[in-house]
């Protein structure tokens, strides 16, 4: 059972599972209770529960939530895979989850016993390695994310993605709605709507039929403003 949970492991670490059906690669070599689907607006995760399992996210988005009597909106984040949930907690001496985590979308989850998972990694300088990349990319999006915050308002928080995004590509359509970049960049939805408008009188955007296009006048515009920035 360790050799396989091990080769499981392997799979996740490097990502070579299944992406849209993540069971199907891993339904053989793990236990069936282990792989967890949830639908959206599931409770994945209770805050406070105890720190008996790590939850690989294998697919699927979640929100992380946390109880704040005053504000409204307690939503402090959102994760994609591949996130390893609990593994803050362990690493910070916390023996209970810190949050609540709920199923934005239909999601594929892959758990383990916390002190195997441990006993796993201190036995295998393979998997331990992988595991370091994986924690480095998680601390790279979390510091990258707390800077934007930190440094920029609202409106080059909104102009610093569109800029990415059209790196890749030109013309760049947005396709995401109005409320998904809103949660995807956590801006208030109003806010947004208001920087939309104020950079597409600024020629850094265009909007055809409601869709966010950048073409290269609006990049080139974009590139002068971001194009030095290190996060």
């Amino acid at each position: 059972m360790q050799t396989n949970l091990e080769h499981a492991l392997k799979i996740i670490l490097e990502k070579t599972y299944d992406k849209k059906n993540p069971s199907l690669s891993l339904m053989e070599i793990v236990p069936m209770k282990d792989l967890l689907v949830f639908e959206k607006n599931d409770t994945i995760l209770n805050q406070k529960d105890p720190l008996d399992y790590f939850y690989f996210l294998l697919s699927g988005r979640v929100s992380v939530w946390n109880e704040i009597s005053w504000n409204s909106n307690n939503i402090i984040e959102y994760l994609e895979p591949l996130e390893v949930l609990g593994l803050i907690e362990y690493l910070n001496h916390t023996n209970y989850y810190t949050a609540y985590i709920l199923a934005e979308s239909k999601c594929t989850i892959f758990r383990i016993k916390t002190e195997q998972f441990i006993q796993i990694l201190q036995n295998n300088n393979t998997l331990c390695f992988q595991m370091l990349f994986v924690l480095g990319k998680i601390s790279a999006l979390n510091m990258e994310s707390a800077e934007k915050h930190y440094l920029f308002t609202p409106r080059d928080i909104l102009g610093h993605y569109l800029f990415l995004q059209a790196c890749h590509q030109r013309p760049y359509t947005c396709r995401l709605t109005r409320t998904a970049l809103a949660e995807k960049l956590h801006i208030n939805l109003r806010t947004l709507y208001r920087h939309i408008y104020a950079l597409e009188r600024e020629n850094f955007l265009q909007l055809r039929k409601g869709k966010i296009v950048i073409e290269e006048e609006q990049y080139q515009r974009l590139a002068e403003k971001y194009k030095d920035i290190i996060l």
